[in-house]
This record gives C-alpha cells, sequence and structure tokens, in this order.
C-alpha cells in the first residue's frame, strides 16, 4: 500500500546541527520504513532567502537528505510556508522536489485532500496578510533575491523577531478551526492538513452531507514534532515514535502566546 506522509513547522536553523539532526534522523528512519511520498506543508526552514541558501552550508545536510530521497524514487512536494515562501524553482532543480506553491490538493483514498501551510486559512494577523500581498510585486522580489545573501539573512532574522510583536495571541477552539475550514470544504475538500499555528488537533466534523476531518501539525521547534501518515487506508496525527497524538489539554493563556510566537 503507499505511504505517505505530512510535515510541517520544521524551522530547521541554518548552520544549527544538532537542532536539526531530530528531523534528519526521522527522514532517514521513515526511508528505511518505506516511503512513497513526502509533503512538507511550509516553514520547513526557519527562513530561505532564495537561491543564495542553495550556496554554503546552511542547510547543506537538510538538502542533501531531501535529495537522497528524491533519488531513492521518494516524491517530494513543498508547500511555501510564511518563512520560506522564496523557495523556487532552482530549489526543485537541486534536490528534485517539487515545488507546488501555496496550496497541493491530492486524492487518497477517494478523498480529495487540502494541503496548505495554514498561514491563510488561520490568520489573525491583517498586517501578515498585507505584507505577502505586497512580496508578490515582483520588482519588489527581484530586488531582494538580488541583495547580497548577508543583507537578505539580515532582514529575515529581523522580520523572524517582529513576527512575535505583530501576531496576535490567539487561543484556538474546536469551531474556530472547522469555521476557517469551511470555505475550503466549500470547494470541495474532504480532508485539510495543515500548520502555521502549532496547535497538533486532530478534529472530525460534517459538512453538507459528507465527513469531513482537520489535520493541524504541531511544531517541531517546541518539540511536539506531529506528523500525519497515510497508510494506505486512514489518516492519522502521529509522532515519530508512532503514537497517536493525545487529545489536545485544555490549554492556557501562556500555552497559547508561546504557540503563536513560534
Amino acid at each position: 500500500m503507499p505511504r505517505f506522509l505530512f510535515v510541517g513547522d520544521v524551522h530547521l536553523r541554518p548552520g544549527d546541527a544538532a537542532f536539526n539532526a531530530p528531523f534528519l534522523r526521522f527522514l532517514e528512519t521513515q526511508r528505511e520504513r518505506g516511503l512513497d511520498a513526502l509533503i512538507i506543508v511550509g516553514d520547513l526552514f526557519d527562513y530561505w532567502i532564495g537561491p543564495k541558501h542553495l550556496e554554503g552550508d546552511d542547510y547543506r545536510e537538510a538538502l542533501e537528505a531531501l535529495r537522497g530521497l528524491t533519488r531513492a524514487g521518494v516524491r517530494i512536494e513543498f508547500l511555501h510556508g510564511n518563512r520560506d515562501y522564496f523557495v523556487e524553482e532552482r530549489f526543485a532543480r537541486a534536490t528534485g522536489v517539487r515545488v507546488a506553491g501555496r496550496d497541493l490538493r491530492i486524492s487518497l483514498g477517494g478523498r480529495e485532500v487540502w494541503c496548505t501551510h495554514g498561514d491563510f486559512v488561520y490568520n489573525r494577523n491583517p498586517k501578515y496578510a498585507a505584507y505577502r500581498a505586497v512580496m508578490r510585486f515582483k520588482p519588489l522580489r527581484a530586488a531582494y533575491l538580488a541583495m547580497p545573501a548577508c543583507v537578505g539573512k539580515g532582514i529575515a532574522r529581523g522580520f523572524r523577531k517582529v513576527s512575535p510583536r505583530t501576531t496576535p495571541q490567539v487561543r484556538w477552539t474546536r469551531e474556530e478551526l472547522v469555521e476557517g475550514a469551511r470555505p475550503l470544504f466549500e470547494r470541495g475538500a474532504d480532508v485539510l492538513i495543515c500548520g502555521h499555528i502549532h496547535w497538533p488537533s486532530h478534529i472530525e466534523c460534517a459538512h453538507g452531507s459528507r465527513r469531513r476531518e482537520i489535520f493541524v501539525l504541531g511544531d517541531w521547534c517546541g518539540g511536539t514534532r506531529d506528523y500525519v501518515e497515510w497508510d494506505g487506508v486512514d489518516l492519522r496525527l502521529l509522532r515519530p515514535r508512532g503514537t497517536e497524538v493525545p487529545e489536545k489539554e485544555e490549554s492556557t493563556p501562556e500555552d497559547s502566546e508561546d504557540a503563536e510566537k513560534r
């Protein structure tokens, strides 16, 4: 049976081998178990400045790991997150990974699965939406990508520090997660798989006359390291030892703030 994995919000740190090692070990373990496809739903990298990040050692081991998987026949799809939306064609050529853009729809077991990072599904920050709209302006993108790597990295790190202060602190409820997914259900999705809010959840609900599901991934930088697995029959939200993610405990405002800061 085909086996798919969905991961996101890994936030690999440039040049931090110790921090990045658990994810690289995870990829190797999953390859050994047999893997047909890996879907990365954004924020694989803590920040990505464009093609210049293919040079140097910042993410060398991670790029080699991705290249090794694709050469072994694993299909890898990359979706843009809010930290790595400058991943583009040169990255695809260097790694064999297909850059799918903002959204990806695939059929699994006769159900339509909609994959996306989640920043446009669960976003409470109007400043962020405006920023992303501005960054789609081609001359501005071209100017940023043409900057020396040291300048681009400095700007990216600056945005990284500002982000927690400009993102409203949110406590997500089941009802809010369902409401955010509703427009995608209306467009034909049976399942939503996303990340971004670092709020690991699996929700089953109904929309119209059909059963729907929402999978929200946690983050690797915070230690939950969740992923979704399709084993040919079912989708499950798991952690690296293959255990089901427990029902999310009632959170505190501090928990919510910490999740948003990541």
